[in-house]
């Protein structure tokens, strides 16, 4: 009886691990995130100390240093990483093939968002005498805009908000004014030298360029209306707040736009290794703000959030979620 009851016990042991597999299987998982000294590689190579303590022993988490919010929803489709930082807005224009995507990814699947606040910073220099943007269109300014790189979060954002106040690039142009596309240290000396008279960027506190921005050039921020905040939240876009003093000389808090970092993958992660991913990060809040200050903002009761997502959640996180009751 007793030999028969080890056997059984045995069995069903067997069984067990068979169906949980993943729990003694190591992973080999590639996060993409952003350029080395980027926050994002930071955030990864945080993630990637998580993930390696708290998968099975000797699962292998790599850190590309490529391709930022645009690109690496293309690398996660596409198979060439696992898992990708991204924002919920690119992830959403991704999800439906629209804005800087010619083709639907409806594979994404959102892991865990809301890891951080993100901001779109709006300058203009006091030279301009621009107060609101919706006045360039009202009184046809000749305004110079400068902007980082096509292609990137920070251009489509300015494309966006300037064709929701009513003056796209065309615009612009068409009341003499400008559009330069172009790096952040060419930007500054723009906005130092009086050459350029509006910048605005996807930035957190502390952003490097916008921080030295703020304190070598004579600028002022400028807030969306609640108009205009309406039209981009229907881009995927959330409503922010710049809080007050951010940056040097923004003595009011400022009514713009935002968006947060978020983790996606596909419907081909398995949904055992999409639960132990969002299981670790979600469940190593401490860690990921010593990891880095802008993760101190994470809440994970809220990264199910489609908000916080911008693409359907994966079955995996789903089921974590439900289990810790906050998401019914």
């Amino acid at each position: 009886m007793k030999r028969l009851l080890i056997v059984v016990l045995s069995m069903s042991l067997i069984f067990l691990c068979a169906q949980h597999s993943w729990a003694l299987d190591a992973k080999k998982l590639r996060i993409a995130s952003l350029a080395m000294g980027s926050s994002w590689y930071v955030y990864g190579g945080v993630m990637g100390s998580i993930l390696r303590k708290e998968l099975p022993a000797g699962s292998v988490i790599d850190v590309l240093p490529y391709a930022g919010g645009v690109g690496n929803m293309n690398l996660v489709s596409k198979g060439d990483a696992e898992l990708g930082m991204g924002f919920p807005v690119t992830g959403k224009w991704a999800y439906n093939g629209e804005m800087a995507y010619d083709k639907k990814m409806p594979n994404l699947r959102g892991l865990v968002g809301g890891f951080d606040e993100y901001f779109v910073g709006i300058i203009a220099t006091k030279k301009s005498k621009i107060t609101s943007l919706e006045d360039v269109a009202k009184k046809k300014m000749p305004i110079h805009l400068t902007t980082v790189t096509k292609g990137s979060v920070g251009e489509f954002a300015n494309r966006q908000i300037m064709e929701a106040v009513g003056a796209p690039y065309k615009a612009i142009e068409a009341f003499g004014g400008k559009v330069t596309h172009t790096s952040f240290g060419v930007i500054t000396k723009m906005l130092v030298d009086g050459q350029a008279d509006v910048f605005m960027q996807v930035v957190t506190a502390g952003h490097p360029a916008m921080t030295e921005i703020a304190i070598t050039a004579d600028v002022v921020f400028l807030g969306l209306s609640e108009e205009v905040i309406k039209k981009l939240s229907a881009s995927g876009w959330n409503p922010a707040t710049l809080p007050a003093n951010t940056f040097q000389g923004q003595t009011t808090p400022i009514h713009t736009i935002g968006t947060t970092t978020s983790l996606v993958a596909t419907d081909k992660l398995p949904d055992d290794t999409a639960y132990a991913v969002t299981k670790a990060l979600c469940e190593s809040r401490d860690a990921l703000g010593k990891g880095h200050a802008g993760l101190k903002f994470f809440n994970p009761q809220f990264g199910w959030k489609v908000e916080n997502l911008g693409v359907p959640l994966h079955p995996g996180a789903e089921k974590y979620y439900k289990e810790k009751g906050w998401m019914k």
